[in-house]
C-alpha cells in the first residue's frame, strides 16, 4: 500500500509544495531528502509539475508509478492466488518475468552509458514501468504464498 502512495505523492508533491500547510510543506521536504537518497535528481532528467522539480528523476518515477499500478492490480486480485504448481516452476516463472520487465530499463541504461543516447525522461519513465509493476505483483506474489 505504501508503494501505491509513493507512486502517486510523487507528481503532486511539486504541486503541494508552494501552498502547503507547515506539516505537509515538512513532509514534502521529507520526500524531496529521501528521494535524494535513492536519485540523482538531476533536472535534465526530472519531470517538473507547476514549475518545480519532481522529487525523483523520469525513471525513478517510472519505477514508483509501475509500482503503485502493480500494487492496484495485486489489491483488485487478492483472493485470487495462483493454483498450486510446483513451486520450482512458479519461481522460475517469475524470475523469467523480472528479467523480461527489466529488459527495457537496463537497454536503456546501456544506450545512455555504453553509446551516450540520451532518450529523455519520458522514454526513461516508460521503460521502468514493467519493472515497477512486475515487482509490485511479485511482492505480492510472495505475501499471498504463491512463492515459498
Amino acid at each position: 500500500m505504501l508503494g501505491v502512495l509513493a507512486g502517486v505523492a510523487v507528481p503532486l508533491a511539486a504541486c503541494a509544495r508552494e501552498s502547503a500547510t507547515p506539516l505537509l510543506a515538512t513532509s514534502i521536504r521529507v520526500g524531496y531528502a529521501m528521494g535524494h537518497l535513492v536519485c540523482h535528481q538531476r533536472p535534465d532528467r526530472s519531470f517538473f509539475t507547476c514549475g518545480q522539480q519532481w522529487p525523483v528523476c523520469g525513471r525513478c518515477a517510472g519505477l514508483y508509478m509501475g509500482f503503485a499500478c502493480g500494487g492496484l492490480v495485486a489489491l483488485a486480485t487478492i483472493g485470487g492466488g495462483l493454483a498450486r504448481r510446483d513451486a520450482s516452476d512458479v519461481a522460475r516463472r517469475w524470475r523469467l518475468a523480472l528479467v523480461v520487465a527489466a529488459l527495457p530499463t537496463a537497454v536503456l541504461w546501456l544506450l545512455e552509458f555504453g553509446v551516450g543516447l540520451n532518450p529523455g525522461s519520458l522514454i526513461r519513465w516508460v521503460g521502468a514501468l514493467p519493472l515497477g509493476v512486475t515487482a509490485a505483483l511479485w511482492l505480492a506474489a510472495i505475501g499471498r504464498g504463491d512463492l515459498r
